[in-house]
């Protein structure tokens, strides 16, 4: 059922099962913050950020970009709805405990991942009942063999972009007040957008990488590419915050 449901999403251009993500990761959002309030952004972005790392390792070709475009944008781009609806309602110090949570998520997911690769696979013909274990074993190799030098990437482009997405968010809300969450937002996680593909990728795809990619195909994929691909998103994730915000306010008696 799931390899039906997977070859009928291929179906359709890439632009569809990403307007699905997009929808649930907000409802998903949404209906953490209505039950675990910030308990449930806590949880959110540390799941977000893992998963992301994976998907990056994905890539597709949208309509409206010519060159391929690595996934985990759409993910990624939601973390700094959990960054930004903290800051706003609870303070910079609950953004950055979230960041913090993050980080944490990624490096056990990858040192546990490491540490299970480690363990010696079984030595069986592929006629054993019991290869499907084999095989799962050379997925996670590749699924998590890369994610030493994507981890270190994805972590210092994080842990840079989140804490500067926050400084920047804390700063417009001091001068301009309840006023204007759109604009702060919208400023703030451009700006960390940037550095976050800007130094994810020049760390991934060229310092840490055993075959770097072009200086082509760094810019125009994996920075700008996925830049423009977050924009749009932003733009689509403005409405999430102040959703979440309200839910926040009226549930939850954050601070003003």
């Amino acid at each position: 059922m799931i390899t039906s449901l997977i070859t009928f999403l291929n179906s359709f251009t890439p632009e569809f099962p990403a307007l699905l993500l997009f929808f649930f990761s907000s409802l998903m959002i949404l209906t953490m913050t209505r039950f675990f309030g910030k308990t449930g952004l806590y949880v959110y972005g540390a799941l977000a950020i893992v998963i992301g790392n994976i998907q990056v390792l994905k890539g597709t070709h949208f309509l409206f970009w010519e060159n391929p475009v690595a996934l985990g944008t759409l993910i990624f781009s939601s973390t700094f709805v959990v960054t930004d609806t903290l800051t706003e309602c609870f303070g910079s110090s609950a953004a950055r405990r979230a960041v913090g949570l993050g980080f944490m998520a990624s490096l056990f997911v990858t040192v546990s991942m490491l540490l299970t690769l480690g363990t010696k696979p079984l030595d069986i013909a592929i006629t054993d009942p019991d290869f499907h274990f084999v095989t799962a074993h050379n997925a996670m190799m590749v699924l998590f063999t890369p994610s030493a030098a994507i981890l270190t990437a994805s972590l210092s482009a994080y842990l840079l972009s989140q804490l500067l997405d926050i400084l920047i968010f804390q700063k417009l809300r001091q001068s301009s007040g309840k006023r204007g969450l759109w604009f702060r937002t919208s400023v703030a996680t451009s700006i960390a957008f940037l550095i976050d593909n800007t130094v994810f990728s020049v760390l991934a795809w060229k310092v840490f990488s055993a075959n770097p990619v072009s200086w082509h195909s760094l810019i125009w994929t994996y920075i700008l590419g996925t830049y423009i691909l977050r924009i749009i998103t932003l733009i689509a994730y403005i409405p999430i915050v102040y959703a979440t915000c309200k839910i926040i306010r009226k549930h939850l008696y954050a601070q003003p």
